[in-house]
């Protein structure tokens, strides 16, 4: 039974929900097309371009408005919990503690003191038996101002531990692809690298439809395993509070 209800979650259904009402769309235009005599179709010709290429925009904008909230509201939710150092990967300590990362890239002799303090402080984190302190985490560091692609993905997937048995999160190497095509044509038409009506008119409604399937599944996935993360941990939290209350 679903415990707490997560800041994160809101913005992850908020997501698919403007996946879905794309898709429908989508579906419907290809019926519609498909219908039009030849005519008709170079009558709606331009109206057609940039509709498909609204679609590229319209998608990678709600991927990136979807991360921009993570980022926020993914920190608040950990502070609700008592993770403990142990539940997390070592690549979680990159993601949650960017700031240490800061002085390591430096020249000279002094990066490497630097690089040896920080292996130490990894080492005394891991060691430690007490619950994480996230209050101090206002951001993840999920977004850096660039388009989402798959390397936003991998970086929450494998920093936060989100699959313990080590599952992939792709489903398919056509979902991975498929985020990166999103990527890829929304800067290519965003930017005017080419003609956007040109390089959107590539694709019919029916290639663009399969694209935000594929993009709503691994966003789905993505909800399952953070939502099951924090209820587990909630789980935990509560089963220990409760035995400590009857000692």
């Amino acid at each position: 039974m679903k415990m707490t209800s997560w800041l994160s979650e809101a913005h992850l259904d908020d997501f698919l929900a403007r996946c879905d009402w794309s898709i429908r769309h989508l579906r419907q235009r290809d019926r519609e097309w498909r219908k039009l005599k030849p005519a008709l179709r170079s009558a709606q010709s331009a109206t057609s371009k940039a509709e498909r290429a609204f679609t590229f925009v319209y998608l990678a904008g709600a991927l990136e408005d979807m991360f921009r909230a993570l980022d926020e509201h993914l920190a608040a939710d950990l502070k609700r919990l008592e993770i403990r150092p142990h539940d997390l990967r070592l690549a979680a300590f990159s993601l949650l503690f960017p700031k240490v990362w800061e002085s390591v890239s430096t020249d000279r002799v002094e990066r490497l003191v630097r690089r040896r303090s920080l292996v130490d402080s990894i080492g005394a984190f891991y060691a430690g038996t007490e619950p994480i302190d996230f209050s101090q985490i206002e951001r993840l560091h999920l977004t850096d101002g660039r388009t989402v692609n798959t390397n936003h993905f991998d970086a929450l997937w494998h920093g936060l531990c989100l699959s313990p048995n080590d599952e992939v999160l792709w489903p398919s190497h056509a979902h991975r692809n498929a985020i990166l095509m999103l990527a890829e044509k929304r800067n290519t038409i965003a930017h005017f690298n080419t003609d956007p009506r040109d390089e959107a008119f590539r694709f019919s409604y029916d290639d663009l439809a399969t694209m935000a399937e594929r993009v709503k599944e691994v966003v789905e996935r993505l909800r399952e395993h953070i939502l099951e993360y924090f209820d587990n941990h909630e789980d935990g939290r509560t089963k220990v509070g409760a035995s400590a209350a009857g000692a």
